[in-house]
């Protein structure tokens, strides 16, 4: 079994087949040198003496892990599992004996553990006014002292309810976390159960909540200290939400990875939901696979990589972002748009930083700007097909919602790609000068520079139906959530390429920066930057809490977007660089269906 959370996600050193979907892995002709070694790309004029040509930096980015055509292939029935008619028919079953099981009476604790069970299962969408009635129902101020005790249970509400935007108060746990001297209770500290129900809810704090933070220190270092002696089914959980909390998990990630650890609890599971979720599983995974059939034959109609060869093809690793922030059935516009757009900012990002000269970058910025088809007539002839590519993209969804919705939002999808281009621009005058920016800086322009800007403006149209002028002229100036959450991608980002990017030589990272200001070690600085995005993800909690101005599906694709930036950037760069641990994570979510159990008599 893969732990998709963390380190953990491994694979053995024992050779794997190679399955049809996988490529073989060659060096890319145009960026087949060595280390940093210059490369000259230009082509040549014809007639007269050759101009001096630019010195091309090479990233040498590994090339693209994925048979485009045999993904492809999947949406016709070209892939393999266990999808029967039998399967089909028993869905409707299932799924009323969960609906049953949601609103039977018992007990609170149960209760809430199988709402919490649905919403691991990654099922939890098919029950939204069931597990709301429940949750509607139930208050922190409502329990008895004997509940109030109980710190598994008082901190499960306390997460249940707040994720929910209920109202909650943190102080209401201090009877159940500690005793009458104000420390931590000794009995919480040998129970394994309590304390991962007290880490989880923790990263739910807001700014300000000091018990919270308390809470969660103290449960790491408890949780650290049992795992030695703990059983191994509880031990990969307790590995699993270590290395990144349940709230800062990409639901569908997490569904994949909890199916199969619900499964290995055998007796203690409930075989009706651990049947449901793996039918709904797979049912879903065919409509992202017919998603990706379509995306990849308009990358491949794009044909990018032949004007762009030093570029990163990974069309697949973007799409498994785009399902982070938006997994459910009904949200396939959002994640076709996201999955199109980052995969043309990655093309984007390795013109300004590894490719293009300084007048280049300046050219297509200010082409960006006047958002022209002519505008293309000023760029050196590499940077036409993008340029193209991004005008037609984007015009084409601005086209979509002015006929469906009668908004013009070509106003705002020129701005967030010009915004983009600018911040991209400004790193790389920064890395021409060798000026070091301060952090404060950095900040102020990376949280632009990583693209989360952009890609959640493209969204915002295709989450709500029935969107207005005067809310699309709104998002003008970028919400603090939408800033928020994109400082939290940039810290991510930088967490797993500051040692790549200090090989190349490129402009610092927060980690190089603060290291600078504060003549303090790589490990101080990644603690310095990890306590920033626990400080950064408090904003973003409570003002998804407190604020209304937001659509829901909105905020809930921004926090995703944060949680998955976490996933992919997680023990390594899953983007630029993955790993089989990460191409096996891919492969199992959108091309390997789950193994069904046929035996009904288990049901």
């Amino acid at each position: 079994m893969y732990a998709y959370i963390g380190n953990a996600c491994a694979v053995s050193g024992a050779a794997m087949a190679t399955p049809k979907w996988f490529q073989v892995q060659r060096p890319c002709p145009a960026v087949a040198n060595t280390g940093n070694t210059p490369v000259r790309c230009s082509s040549l004029p014809s007639g007269g003496p050759p101009p001096e040509q630019p010195i091309r930096r090479s990233a040498n980015y590994q090339p693209n892990s994925w048979n485009y055509a045999s993904v492809e292939s999947l949406a016709a029935g070209g892939g393999k599992g266990d999808r029967n008619l039998a399967d089909l028919s028993s869905f409707d079953e299932l799924k009323f004996r969960v609906r049953h099981l949601l609103l039977q009476e018992m007990e609170l604790l149960p209760k809430l553990r199988v709402i919490d069970t649905v919403q691991r299962l990654g099922v939890a969408y098919h029950f939204d006014e069931e597990i709301s009635a429940t949750l509607n129902s139930v208050s922190m101020e409502g329990q008895d002292v004997h509940h109030m005790d109980d710190a598994h249970l008082m901190t499960l509400i306390f997460r249940l309810l707040r994720q929910d935007n209920s109202p909650t108060s943190s102080e209401l746990l201090l009877q159940s976390l500690k005793d009458g001297t104000g420390n931590f209770k000794n009995t919480l500290r040998k129970d394994a159960g309590g304390l991962l129900s007290v880490y989880e809810a923790s990263h739910l704090a807001f700014e300000g909540e000091d018990l919270l933070d308390e809470a969660r220190v103290f449960s790491t270092e408890a949780l650290r200290e049992l795992v030695p002696s703990m059983h191994p089914h509880l031990r990969s959980a307790v590995d699993n939400v270590l290395a990144v909390p349940l709230h800062w998990t990409a639901p569908r990630l997490q569904a994949r990875w909890f199916i199969d650890h619900y499964a290995a609890r055998d007796a203690e599971a409930d075989q009706v939901m651990l049947h449901f979720a793996k039918l709904d599983f797979n049912n879903v995974q065919k409509l992202h696979q017919q998603e990706l059939s379509r995306i990849s034959r308009w990358w491949r109609n794009a044909d990018l990589n032949k004007n762009l060869p030093f570029a990163r093809d990974r069309l697949m690793e973007c799409f498994y972002f785009a399902t982070g922030v938006a997994w459910e059935p009904s949200l396939a516009a959002c994640r076709e748009v996201v999955a199109k757009a980052f995969a043309l900012i990655v093309v984007l990002d390795d013109i300004y930083d590894i490719y293009g000269t300084l007048d280049e970058l300046a050219a297509f910025t200010d082409a960006i700007e006047r958002w022209e088809a002519t505008a293309s007539e000023l760029l050196p002839e590499y940077m036409k097909a993008i340029y193209f590519t991004i005008f037609n993209f984007s015009n084409e969804m601005a086209e979509h919602i002015q006929r469906t919705d009668g908004c013009d939002v070509r106003f705002l999808l020129k701005k967030a790609w010009h915004d983009l281009c600018k911040a991209f621009l400004l790193e790389a005058k920064w890395h021409y000068s060798n000026y070091k920016p301060t952090l404060q800086e950095y900040l102020d322009n990376g949280w632009v520079s990583v693209s989360g800007p952009l890609m959640l403006l493209h969204a915002f149209p295709t989450l709500n139906k029935g969107i207005t002028q005067k809310s699309i002229q709104q998002l003008e100036i970028y919400p603090k959530l939408v800033q928020m959450v994109s400082k939290i991608i940039r810290l991510c980002n930088d967490s797993a390429t500051h040692s790549e990017e200090l090989k190349r030589g490129d402009a610092p990272s927060s980690i190089a920066i603060y290291m600078f200001e504060n003549r303090a070690t790589e490990s101080d600085a990644r603690k310095a930057m990890r306590d920033l995005t626990m400080e950064t993800w408090k904003l973003v909690n409570q003002d998804v809490s407190n604020n209304n101005q937001y659509p829901p599906s909105f905020a809930n694709a921004c926090v995703n977007m944060a949680r998955i930036s976490h996933c992919i950037y997680q023990g390594g760069d899953g983007l630029s660089a993955p790993d089989d641990g990460k191409k096996m994570e891919i492969s199992e979510l959108f091309l390997e269906p789950l193994k069904l159990d046929h035996d009904s008599g288990r049901y």
